[in-house]
């Protein structure tokens, strides 16, 4: 996705009358959003950042050996160019030198300097451009993306990904934490960031004054032709904005919390600073016995850690759609949490009636079979649960002097975790996907483990316009204010999400809403599905064969079928959340359920909980899955005549040209700021373009699918514009995209 970036100057520390102001420079192409507060604790702040600054520049992955045999005779070669380089050099600083030593300085000595600068910046600019595009993943090495900054009624709280995308960091400062008069407007922006900044937090002190100040200078004046004001292109990775919607879908799912002492934490990351394994396994070993205390487990040296605290009678489960329960560091969240239970006992019968009986015979204690997944902890976990890539909890380091406890919430065995730090005013919230190679994006596929593949259009927009009034609302809030079913409010809240619209907090369990980015993220704009999803519903299609469907205890659901002669068997909740599968596919058999359900799994679930399929050739993929209704079109006449004529001659129905046409012009003309500035965008003949409000229009019943309808609205909304004079702008945005590309 390409992104407009313009900053007027550079984040950084600057000297103010009364001490010091750390400056963050906002996106000026973004709505205005400002801050300006004096810091209560300039340390803890420091601090905090700078664990921030480990996350944004962390990068785990295994780097690539250089096995050429050519690397001797490179270095010899290398060696000998410096060598001639410097001779080269000393020989032309003399002649120089000798040259000029009676001459006066040019009197354009200044302009000239400003010239060539100027040229070795538009170089640098064009080489990071193509840098971008040839080989993104170095790209993303040298340069991290800028963080997001939200101001909230309550909070600031600063988000950001690591290189390698595995590992995403949130700080978030109460308003509290801020001394004496605040100005704030609210909002999400990105901020300029650069490793420099990272020295300049270094520099805080106690004993003089530091104010938090995103600049908002930028939008006040006329930042045209202002030499510290720069524009910039850059090409966001699909990677990096989908990592933000499987974040929320990690956080959406049922986790088991565990309240980690801080001296816990302090003897883990010192043997791991200490210790460097040479075999396997590379885990950390959560055992969570009811009634004892949580231990720790340290592998391969089987080391453990005792989290000293409270304990609790049985284990359980939370989820962000359920209220918090308050025994102990890992007690159960669901009301009326049903006892531990098993399934699955080998032999792998599809017919064998004992995969009933033994759901509920099975003591609490007994292993999980083998070839079984479970997804988080209710109804079955295991006596223990593993998390991979623990080297990147040495992040913490830098805030644990300041925490006062730690709180850990596991998904399961070889899945994501969230760390939330515990600093007074301020928290500091580290998730981490599975394992360091698999990043948020690539190996977890946590979205479609939830259920929630369908959304109501109508109680998404209301959703994501009440937390726009109100800034921030928990699950209950949400669903009292709006008078909406759990499981529909968790699809519209689960859909906002991957969109970049909302976010759970964990630490203040409460959905708050930011716009990760000025537009909303579209499937169009995060890139194709995953593999197994697709072909997940293309199976549903007509290649289920359902063998069992029988009600279980727990308000749970057990199916058995056949998929293509695959063999699979899950257990759904009421909301269709996939808890247990087991099926024959390789796929299974090397992921089991931690990068996502199978195809096969995703079929079954698609197919007994009636979602509806996609049809043989998807006109629009990216969009919910409902059928198109037919809808009247105001359409500015103009207009009207030359789309028909358009899409008689590519025999398209109008319809159909209407959504190509939106598809093209939709993220342009929403990140507009006003109708006149979609005016400039959109160009083209004056006739062809209606002024803000259209009279005489002429209405047209279409069948366009209600995300269309619904983006259309939101637009002229924000526009104050009619719907027809929207749609023109589209049209001309959209043949003018069709112009540059032939």
């Amino acid at each position: 996705m390409n992104v407009d970036l313009r900053y007027l100057g550079h984040s950084g520390l600057r000297e103010t009358t009364r001490g010091a102001a750390l400056s963050f420079s906002p996106n000026l192409a973004r709505p205005p959003v400002f801050f300006d507060g004096a810091l209560a604790h300039p340390l803890r702040f420091r601090e905090a950042m700078s664990a921030l600054h480990d996350v944004v520049v962390g990068d785990l992955r295994k780097p690539r050996k250089d096995r050429s045999a050519w690397q001797a005779w490179k270095q010899q070669e290398e060696a000998r160019e410096a060598q001639l380089r410097v001779d080269l050099l000393d020989r032309a600083t003399r002649a120089e030198l000798s040259r000029i030593a009676g001459e006066p300085v040019p009197p354009d000595f200044e302009a000239r300097f400003r010239e060539l600068h100027g040229v070795y910046w538009r170089a640098r600019t064009s080489w990071a451009s193509t840098l971008a595009a040839h080989d993104p993943a170095l790209f993303r090495h040298l340069i991290p993306c800028d963080p997001v900054v939200t101001v909230a009624p309550d909070v600031v709280f600063f988000e950001c990904f690591s290189k390698d995308e595995s590992s995403y960091g949130c700080l978030s400062v109460d308003r509290s934490a801020f001394e004496g008069a605040q100005e704030a407007g609210l909002g999400t922006t990105n901020v300029d960031y650069s490793l420099a900044l990272y020295e300049h937090f270094q520099t805080l002190r106690s004993y003089r004054e530091t104010r938090l100040l995103v600049d908002p200078t930028g939008f006040e004046v006329n930042v045209a032709g202002r030499a510290d004001y720069r524009e910039e292109k850059i090409d966001l990775p699909p990677s990096w904005l989908r990592g933000f919607g499987q974040i929320q879908a990690a956080m959406s799912l049922p986790s088991r919390r565990v309240d980690v002492p801080v001296e816990a934490v302090y003897s883990i990351l010192a043997h791991l600073a200490r210790h460097r394994e040479k075999t396997g396994p590379r885990s950390l070993r959560f055992q969570l016995v009811p009634g004892q205390p949580p231990v720790i487990f340290i592998d391969p040296w089987g080391i453990p850690v005792v989290c000293r605290g409270s304990v609790c009678e049985d284990d359980g489960a939370l989820s962000p759609s359920l209220p918090t329960g308050t025994q102990g560091p890992y007690r159960a969240h669901y009301a009326g949490a049903p006892a531990p239970t098993r399934i699955f006992p080998p032999p792998f019968s599809l017919s064998s009636p004992s995969l009933l009986s033994s759901l509920f015979s099975s003591p609490p204690s007994a292993p999980t079979p083998p070839g079984v997944a479970t997804i988080g902890s209710v109804g079955g976990a295991a006596p223990s649960l593993k998390i991979w890539g623990r080297r990147r909890l040495g992040v913490l380091a830098r805030v644990l002097p300041l925490a006062e406890r730690v709180e850990v919430r596991l998904l399961g065995d070889g899945m994501p975790s969230l760390w939330i730090v515990h600093m007074g005013e301020m928290r500091f919230t580290l998730a981490l996907s599975g394992w360091t190679a698999s990043d948020w994006t690539g190996g977890t596929n946590l979205d479609v483990l939830g259920g929630m593949l369908l959304d109501d259009v109508r109680l998404t927009d209301r959703v994501v316009r009440h937390l726009e009034h109100v800034r921030r609302a928990s699950f209950g809030e949400l669903a009292a204010a709006l008078d909406a079913s759990s499981m529909a409010l968790q699809a519209s809240l689960h859909r906002l999400a991957k969109q970049g619209q909302v976010i759970y907090d964990h630490a203040a369990e409460c959905y708050r809403y930011r716009q990760v980015m000025p537009v909303v993220l579209s499937e169009a704009i995060l890139g194709p599905e995953p593999p197994e999803i697709a072909q997940g519903k293309e199976l549903a299609r007509a290649s289920v064969e359902l063998l069992r469907d029988e009600p279980l205890p727990a308000a749970r659901r057990l199916l058995v079928a056949r998929v293509r002669g695959t063999r699979c068997e899950a257990v759904l909740d009421l909301d269709g959340t996939l808890k247990k599968g087991r099926c024959t596919c390789s796929y299974f058999h090397r992921n089991r359920l931690k990068a996502g359900p199978c195809r096969h799994l995703l079929a079954v679930r698609l197919r007994a909980t009636g979602a509806p399929l996609p049809p043989v050739q998807p006109q629009r993929p990216a969009r919910t899955a409902q059928e198109p209704a037919l809808t009247k079109v105001a359409f500015y006449p103009p207009a009207l005549e030359a789309m028909t004529k358009a899409a008689k001659g590519s025999g398209k129905t109008l319809a159909a040209l209407l959504e190509q046409t939106w598809d093209d012009a939709f993220e342009r003309l929403q990140s507009a700021p006003t109708w006149e500035e979609a005016r400039r965008r959109a160009g083209g003949p004056a006739p062809a373009l209606p002024h803000q409000l259209v009279r005489g229009v002429v209405a047209r019943p279409l069948r366009l699918h209600p995300d269309v309808v619904t983006e259309i609205q939101r637009v002229a909304e924000q526009l104050e514009a009619s719907p027809a004079a929207v749609i023109s702008a589209a049209w001309l945005i959209a043949l003018r995209n069709g112009d540059r590309k032939r």
